[in-house]
Order: structure tokens, then sequence, then C-alpha cells
């Protein structure tokens, strides 16, 4: 079953930074990539483990040192390359915060089973935490504790079933026993035919596991030294700027509005379980994150996206002029939405996809004189009946939230279009399958 957590905290760590991360350590690309895969399971069942008070109170430290708002002394415009920042040591004290007095535990069983000392393993947490806060609070979007404490309890049983062998283990509670955690090699997750449209970068693949260097140390033995645990830290620091960037992009655009317009309706939520919803940036080495832009329309209105994105994309098509292009041209130019997901299996778009649809209905308002039809698509595996009958209802549902925003009448034709366009054998990896799952936009006259 979908994890939507994992796959999104996976999704926003990029290749750049793995590369970094792995020279500042002295480990390989791939050593590194293992020990984030079993420190983002770690992360989220610490973090599932807290009482509520507790958990509310971890989130509230985070928001502080992003937005300012709950600690008044962190002054996010203090140089971060500075070891004296402070920022680095408030995250290794949230991360001591979540495991409490089994972080020893924790460290050793990640050292031994990547063959590493404590000190890197510290640091591969520390590179992690952004991505998994940002998973869990829909990218800086909803902070709310109760909502987040249900979803990371549905999502348990997943978190454990990615865990390293014996980290479990009287670490996370007796239900890990019952789940099976060799560690096996790591292959691509099972597919439904139509899952969720996910339209921006596809998801960074998870790299082969292999046998852990050296044995799994028995938790009764003596635990790693903390003179270890401090070995490799003190490049630390030099990811700093790197983590800031990281957060900056992944709650930044968020925080420019004020509390109540963010605020997610809890109850439009999905069952955790069924769904997914990621924001999929920088899937190849070297790619940065998006960057978010201001998109201004001709009645004053400012729409906050990603730079390249359909926003942008389609207002500077209809500014350009599009009245000379003849109706075959305009139906062979297409813009992707690039944030928008719908529960597994179904037509219902998430409550996150929201911005992006409100955003688009802007855009009609705008101009009003502006046709549009929608198209819907899917991968090449499965029934291609039902791959076109989902992807015309998942077309027929963006239409019909346009229509609620007051411009359905703007869009004068849905179509699901299946597989007949996709770019991906069935037997390709998902990386790719992925980029043929969308829900598209086109101009008509």
């Amino acid at each position: 079953m979908e994890n939507r957590l994992l796959n999104a905290a996976r999704s926003l760590i990029t290749g750049e930074s793995i590369d970094r991360l792995a020279a500042n350590e002295g480990m390989t690309n791939e050593k590194v990539q293992q020990g984030l895969d079993a420190s983002l399971p770690s992360l989220f069942l610490g973090l599932q483990q807290q009482p509520e008070g507790a958990l509310q109170g971890i989130l509230d430290r985070f928001k502080g040192m992003f937005t300012g708002t709950n600690e008044p002394g962190q002054d996010i415009n203090v140089p971060l390359d500075s070891p004296n920042s402070g920022f680095g040591e408030q995250v290794q004290g949230i991360i001591g915060q979540l495991f409490g007095g089994k972080l020893d535990f924790v460290l050793e069983k990640l050292s031994g089973f990547l063959g590493t000392n404590s000190g890197s393993v510290m640091n591969i947490l520390k590179s992690a935490i952004p991505s998994v806060i940002s998973a869990i609070t829909m990218n800086g979007v909803n902070w709310d504790a109760n909502r987040i404490a249900g979803e990371l309890n549905e999502q348990k049983s997943g978190f454990l079933s990615a865990l390293p062998a014996g980290l479990s283990l009287g670490l996370f509670g007796d239900a890990a026993s019952n789940v099976g955690h060799a560690i096996p090699t790591h292959t691509e997750p099972v597919v439904d035919p139509v899952k969720d449209v996910l339209v921006e970068d596809s998801v960074v693949p998870m790299r082969e596991r292999v046998d852990p260097v050296g044995p799994i140390r028995n938790p009764n033995e003596p635990v790693v030294h903390q003179e270890e645990r401090k070995k490799g830290g003190g490049l630390w620091w030099l990811l700093i700027p790197l983590l800031l960037l990281l957060l900056w992009f992944l709650f930044g655009k968020n925080f420019r509005n004020d509390d109540k317009d963010n605020a997610v309706d809890s109850t439009a939520m999905m069952t955790p379980s069924d769904t997914m919803a990621v924001d999929n940036s920088a899937v190849t080495s070297g790619t940065p994150v998006r960057e978010s832009i201001m998109v201004t329309l001709p009645d004053g209105k400012t729409l906050n996206a990603y730079k390249g994105g359909i926003e942008d994309q389609l207002v500077q098509f209809v500014n350009a002029g599009y009245s000379n292009m003849t109706e075959e041209d305009l139906k062979n130019r297409w813009f992707d939405f690039d944030n928008l997901n719908f529960e597994t299996n179904t037509s219902n778009i998430l409550p996150e996809s929201q911005v992006q649809v409100e955003n688009i209905a802007e855009i009609l308002k705008a101009y009003p004189d502006l046709k549009i039809k929608i198209g819907g698509y899917t991968d090449k595996t499965g029934d291609e009946s039902y791959n076109k009958k989902l992807s015309n209802e998942r077309a027929v549902a963006v239409k019909n939230a346009l229509d609620a925003k007051g411009v359905g009448g703007q869009v004068i034709e849905t179509e699901g279009y299946g597989s007949e366009f996709a770019k991906f054998d069935a037997s390709a990896p998902e990386s790719d399958r992925v980029q043929d799952r969308r829900v598209s936009v086109s101009v008509r006259k």
C-alpha cells in the first residue's frame, strides 16, 4: 500500500544534496541514499510516538525557525554558514527529543547498518528531517498536530516495513515484531495502473539496499560513545546553507499568506493510506529546487506559483496572443498541471491541490474570453478501458472544481485519453511512467 508521507519525503531529497552529503562525510552516494532510506522512516516513527502535546511543541519549534513567530530570539537572517548560528544544534536537539533515551540505540543500529560512525548518521538524520517536516505539514500549509498524529498512526506499518532489520525491535513498539524486516533488494513499488496523477518531476527512486557492513550489534552491548558521535560532525555546518535553502523553498511560499488563508480543512482529507500527494522536485542529480514566483494577472491579482509551472506558462501563452494560431496548432499545445494529485483510483482531488485549481480559476476570471479543454492521461499499465474511464473522470473533476469557482463555462470540453499518448512502456521504471499520468489544459477558440 502506498505510504504518502514516505513518498513525499523521498521526493524532496535531491541528487545534489546527496552528492554534497557524501562528499562531506566521506561516504559513497549509495551509502548516503541507504542512510536516508533508513533515516526517513525512523524519524517518522519518532514523531509518531510523541504524545499530542510534545508533537505540537516539536511542530511549533520547526515553524518558529522558519517564520520567526514561535521563537522571538530566532533570527533567520543570521548567516547560517556560521557554526555559531545555532541552527544545527536546534535540529539535533529536536532529533534527540524524538528518540529520547533511545537515541544512542538508533545511532548504533544505523551505524551498524551503514558501516559508518554515529556522527555521520546524525548528519544524515539532520539532512533528512526537513523533508519529513515538509511531508507531514503539506509543504508548510497545515501544522495541525491532531491531523498529523492521525496520519502518522495510519501509516505506521509502512514506516516499520521500511526500516533496516533489527532497528525497530524494542524501539518502536511491539507491533514492530509483526512486520518483516529482512534487508532485501529494494524493488520498484507495486503501482496501480492509474495511480495518482503526479505531474511534477518524478519521485526519486529508492536505490538498491545491500547487506550491512559488519554485524548489527545487540542492544545490550555497549552503546556508541559520545566522542564517536561527534566524529564527522565538524563538517555539519557546511551543510547548513543548503539545508536552509531547501527549507525556505519547502515552506517559504506557503508562509506568505497568513495562517487563516493557509488553513486546510482536515475533515476533507482522504484516508492517508489511500493517498499519495508528492511534491516531486529535483529528481536527477544536480537539479535545483523549484523556484517560487508571483504571476501577475491583468486585473492586478498575483498568483503564488512555480517558475515554469502551469500558471506561469499559461499566462505567458495568453499574453503572447493566440488569435492567429490555427485550431490544429492549439490542439497540439498542452499545459500540464504540476501540483494536482488525486486519491488513488478515484477522481477525488486532494485538498492540497486546491491551490492550483484556484489559480487556474483566477486566470480564467482575468481572461473572460479564454476557453480551454481539459484532458486526462494515464500510463500504459493496466486495463485500457478502465484507464480511459478514470482519466476522463479526473478531467471532469477538474472541470467541476472550476465550475464551483464560477468559471466552468470557460471549459468547453473534457476528455480522457487513457494511455493513448503515453511515452513509456508498461515495463518502464516508475520514474518514467509517472510522467505519463497527468491532467492538462489546452487553449481553444
